[in-house]
């Protein structure tokens, strides 16, 4: 890669521009025509604007709609569509950073989503009244101060509706009101005053005088898409939420786990007002997590007698305790999260991993939220791209979650600077901590993976030059072929949270992950038929492997950095090492039997371990009982993965759970074969170990179901492999290979595994 990369890389944008971008990137006029983007004098919470119309009963007609940051539409005071959280968040338009808490002068690219619906069968006869209510979401933040002045903008709104008598459009003709929310804040909970709602505003006839016109403000200037990944829904309901304790006029609830959501309360009293606060974990009069005197997520509601159930309306919290405060009862907890079906299943007779594989997927349901795979759903809220991409492949594997993590992609992409590659640590970025590889490296390793598993070779084309320009950023970053810095005053993490203070050195850790993902690239730029770039990376992929040993490697120790939290592990992923390393490594951990490792490392052991036969070692660190254990975990209750191996601060982080992809990649073995993508050749390697006697599970991928079980009796084992009858399938255990299509079932004596 030469030089002067900042020309090269321009020209591969042009040469490599997504098809896909150019067909669903519009302006604004070609999405609104002439509708105005307005907002509501004094209405910085929560407003809300009512538009009159006329249209026959029947009359066909769509809406295409967009509020920032959050929406709730109604027409006639019905709501068209059980979506929450619309539309999906993004990097909306540029802001001022110049009050961060850390320097950024990154240039990034911005869209702004919006959504349609048909509305048809919600318009009457005569008179039709339009009411949208604005929430702030990400893009009005002002209280949220954790990386300083993180605000875009405050509430605004567009909209356009297209029937067939003619179009109406959002102006200053369309009325608002500043709302009856007191405080609308995704991070510090709804103060909702409905004493101040207008009554009667949702339909024709309203004769208040609590509206008045809206104002036109000027277009975002920003990329315009509409919304093609999933909304939050209610994806479930709690009803049986029993009550633990009474206190100062407080009542405390356990909801039975925890969870991402909202809680609904009863009250049925005029001018009661309810507190509703939320924690994760309380152990005798402390509260633990985000926890009641952390002062941050509070609902608060002021009764109207009318209506009896209250709850938030722009937001969710991460939750297993709730306390209120005032003359109201729950009545239910509805759990919240993208709609991302779960379409994969996996049991065993090993306790720990169907533990693992429950745990794992409830965690991550519960971190996905407006179109973002967050680290948490309480306290940050974040699309952490080092989380992120950590657990992408589990995601795509297990859930229904294709156009969620498309989404994503172009998230990342559009936190990327432009011109030296620098790529973000959270997408949409709102700013968080991170490192130059095992964060930013999600440009390399999210769209590989959505390739491998859904078989889209067009993203691999779209996302070469980003992923060429970042290598580009890294090289600026290195000495002497090592990683040594990101942004001067900014953070530059290597590996994270292992059970003890971390002492894995940065430059190592992202000089390692340099390497995997440059060897990544060199495949995608044969596939694309890029391989004059090839050279390049193998000679920057010689320097470092060349530097890192030399710095790193210590041939009386048989390990990089005395292989300490797993370094050893991170340098064999990526190709590094030889036979004394690995060997070390097996002695080490068939010894301790735990982890002590971070959320890199951890992933890169167990994957590492697995694809080179020692099963039973890997089965044994995942079910380890000491204390950097998911039985740990699970001893001390717990429904959602930690953050830390020992339960300090949040209780709900996903990111050590990526090692369940190992589960079906590994244990029941489904995979395919090197070339291919989309799970064209299907290849199924079951890896056995005799701590599992029994395991059954499935993936479905773009609705190809492909599923294993097997279990051991007497001296065979038992094989059912079910896979569509149109796609190659090999099977590979041991000496035994088997080719066929469509479902089989067969035994093998268990002498060959």
């Amino acid at each position: 890669m030469q030089e002067n990369s900042v020309e090269k890389n321009s020209l591969y944008d042009k040469m490599f521009q997504t098809t896909m971008e150019r067909i669903l990137k519009m302006t604004h006029e070609q999405m609104f025509r002439f509708a105005k983007w307005i907002d509501c004098p004094g209405g910085e919470e929560s407003p809300i604007f009512r538009k009159s119309f006329s249209a026959d009963k029947g009359e066909k007609a769509l809406i295409t709609i967009c509020g920032l940051g959050f929406f709730e539409m109604k027409i006639n005071g019905k709501k068209v569509s059980d979506d929450l959280l619309v539309p999906n968040a993004s990097n909306y338009i540029e802001r001022d950073m110049s009050n961060w808490s850390y320097p950024l002068y990154d240039k990034m690219s911005f869209r702004i989503y919006a959504v349609k619906y048909e509305i048809t069968d919600f318009l009457l006869q005569g008179e039709n009244v339009l009411t949208v209510m604005l929430g702030g979401g990400y893009f009005h933040q002002t209280k949220y101060r954790g990386e300083g002045d993180v605000s875009y903008g405050s509430p605004m709104l567009c909209f356009i509706i297209s029937k067939e008598s003619g179009e109406v459009i959002s102006d200053s003709s369309t009325l608002c009101f500043p709302g009856y929310f007191e405080r609308c804040n995704l991070y510090y909970g709804e103060y909702q005053n409905h004493l101040k709602k207008p009554v009667g505003f949702e339909t024709a006839g309203y004769t208040g005088c609590d509206f008045s016109p809206s104002r036109e403000v000027q277009t975002p200037e920003s990329k315009f898409f509409y919304q093609t990944g999933p909304a939050d829904k209610i994806a479930g309901v709690i009803t049986d939420i029993r009550l633990i304790k009474e206190y100062d006029g407080k009542k405390l609830y356990d909801i039975g786990r925890n969870i991402s959501g909202r809680v609904v309360v009863e009250c049925a009293k005029r001018g009661e007002k309810l507190t509703v606060r939320h924690c994760e974990q309380i152990e005798g009069d402390h509260w633990w997590g985000i926890h009641f005197d952390d002062e941050k997520y509070i609902d608060e509601f002021i009764c109207d007698g009318k209506q009896t159930e209250y709850t938030c309306v722009f937001g969710w919290q991460g939750f297993r305790y709730v306390e209120i405060e005032g003359d109201g009862v729950p009545v239910r907890a509805e759990i919240i999260h993208s709609d991302c079906p779960v379409t994969s299943s996996f049991t065993s007779d090993n306790e720990m991993l169907v533990w693992l594989y429950d745990t794992y997927i409830h965690t991550q349901l519960c971190n996905m939220h407006a179109g973002i795979p967050s680290d948490c759903p309480h306290r940050e809220r974040l699309g952490y791209t080092g989380d992120g991409q950590l657990c992408c492949e589990a995601g795509m594997l297990m859930l229904g979650s294709k156009s969620f993590y498309k989404k994503w992609l172009y998230d990342i992409a559009d936190c990327q600077d432009r011109f030296n590659g620098h790529v973000q640590h959270t997408a949409p970025l709102m700013g968080g901590g991170g490192g130059p590889c095992g964060w930013g490296g999600a440009i390399v390793e999210v769209p590989y993976k959505y390739y491998k598993i859904f078989g889209d070779r067009e993203l691999c084309e779209e996302f070469f030059p980003k992923m060429l320009r970042f290598f580009d950023y890294i090289q600026s970053r290195c000495e002497n072929g090592l990683v040594c810095r990101e942004e001067e005053g900014g953070w530059c993490l290597g590996d994270w949270l292992p059970p003890q203070p971390i002492q894995v050195p940065e430059t190592f850790v992202n000089t390692c992950l340099y390497i995997k993902y440059m060897k990544i690239v060199k495949e995608i730029a044969k596939l694309i038929n890029r391989e004059e770039q090839v050279k390049y990376l193998d000679e920057r992929i010689a320097v470092s492997s060349k530097m890192l040993n030399a710095a790193y490697y210590s041939e009386q120790q048989r390990a990089f950095c005395g292989d300490v939290n797993g370094a050893s592990a991170i340098a064999l992923a990526a190709g590094l090492g030889n036979e004394k390393v690995r060997n070390k490594v097996i002695e080490k951990y068939g010894k301790t039997g735990q982890f002590d490792t971070g959320i890199i490392a951890t992933l890169e052991l167990i994957e590492y371990l697995f694809n080179t036969g020692e099963n039973e070692l890997a089965v044994r660190l995942l079910t380890n009982r000491g204390e950097a254990s998911f039985y740990n975990m699970k001893k001390h209750g717990a429904t959602t993965l930690w953050e830390n191996w020992n339960g300090d601060s949040s209780q709900n982080h996903p990111m050590f759970g990526a090692v369940s992809k190992t589960l079906f990649t590994h244990i029941l073995g489904i995979g395919q074969a090197k070339e291919s993508c989309g799970f064209e050749k299907i290849v199924i390697s079951p890896h056995l170990c005799e701590s599992v006697a029994r395991a059954s599970g499935y993936v479905t991928i773009e609705n190809m179901k492909i599923g294993v079980s097997y279990e051991k009796t007497g001296n065979k084992i038992h094989f059912a492999v079910d896979v569509p009858g149109d796609r190659q399938t090999e099977f590979v255990l041991g000496e035994t290979r088997l080719a066929f299509c469509g479902s089989r079932e067969f035994d093998i004596e268990r002498a060959t595994s």
